[in-house]
């Protein structure tokens, strides 16, 4: 397994999301920073972490790796953007983006692979969602997992 090509192509995959024609992310970042330091004219922000990698050994066959990566997505309804707005009407559009945005490119295991980089790359675990106690501001949690080919 060659790590950073993985973790690049799903970067790239994720922030050139488009929505009606135009870019769904203002910026995009595999930078982590907090919703209280991210400029609201830079929303709606994608974030995007490695989170945990799991080697699945198995004798006389190569190991199998399981990479944990953390979507962020970030947004605002400052004044500037639209006062009336509740955040949760910004975001689950892009929550059904990312979602449905997981082509399915390997007909014989009906899964996403990045284009051939791995065997399998989809959501998987729960959406944790952060409304309300963060004024104008929303976040999102897409745990993704990847795993890489044998």
């Amino acid at each position: 397994m060659t790590r950073e090509p993985i973790y690049a192509a799903l970067f790239a995959f994720f922030s050139g999301l488009t929505q009606g024609g135009a870019p769904a992310f203002k910026s995009a970042t595999r930078r982590l920073t907090t919703w209280d330091n991210a400029q609201a004219e830079d929303t709606p922000m994608l974030l995007m972490t490695q989170r945990s990698e799991v080697a699945n050994y198995r004798k006389s066959l190569p190991t199998i790796w399981t990479l944990n990566v953390s979507l962020y997505v970030y947004v605002n309804t400052g004044a500037g953007i639209d006062p009336e707005a509740v955040p949760s009407q910004i975001l689950n559009p892009l929550l059904d983006l990312v979602e449905g945005s997981f082509t399915i490119d390997s007909l014989s295991t009906f899964s996403s692979t990045l284009g051939g980089l791995v065997s399998h790359c989809a959501i998987s675990g729960p959406i944790e969602i952060f409304e309300g106690d963060l004024g104008n501001d929303e976040v999102a949690l897409v745990p993704i997992q990847i795993l890489t080919s044998p």
